[in-house]
């Protein structure tokens, strides 16, 4: 019993779809007609457009309208009746606001250029001084000399580690020598 109802719908689907194939073919055919009335077939017997043919009017007719196109309109005249709702009111007439404006348009215009002042073209110059009323060169120490007055470093190892700015040092140049990448 249950095969027969597959069966059945199977049969069902297969009605319905060759009558809808059906139906698609005659849209077509109906179509293909149309289109065939409206055109002449190409050598190759595929339908081709007609083309419109010539207007009934004449050059100068086809000119007046041409003219009377670019011409500006004249204002259409108000209807003498006014519109009503559809309880019979008359429909409010709008009216448009007036934009507001800040902006100032009777100032004159006027430059916003700066007068360049009337100055030489030549390069300044420097002030001159003599030699002798500059100051003199101070002598440098000699480097033996900032040697000598140097304070002597902690001799021992445990000195060196008592000192905090030793530690701290030791442990940066600990960690730049033994990197790990």
């Amino acid at each position: 019993m249950e095969k027969l109802q597959t069966l059945a719908w199977v049969l069902i689907g297969l009605a319905v779809f060759i009558w809808r194939m059906v139906q698609k073919a005659r849209e077509t055919t109906a179509r293909e007609q149309r289109e065939r009335r409206f055109s002449r077939p190409d050598p190759n017997g595929r339908p081709r457009p007609v083309a419109p043919g010539l207007p009934a009017t004449s050059f100068e007719d086809l000119l007046r309208q041409m003219q009377n196109q670019n011409r500006p309109e004249a204002p259409k005249p108000v209807p003498a009746t006014e519109e009503t709702t559809p309880a019979g009111r008359t429909l409010p007439r709008e009216t448009t606001v007036v934009a507001r404006s800040l902006e100032e348009t009777n100032r004159p215009a006027r430059s916003l250029e700066q007068t360049a002042p009337a100055r030489s073209l030549e390069a300044p110059s420097r002030e001159l001084r003599r030699a002798a009323t500059l100051p003199r060169a101070q002598p440098q120490q000699d480097y033996w000399q900032r040697e000598q007055s140097r304070p002597e470093a902690p001799a021992s190892l445990g000195e060196r580690l008592r000192n905090p700015a030793d530690l701290r040092a030791a442990f940066v140049l600990g960690e730049i020598l033994q990197r790990k990448f």
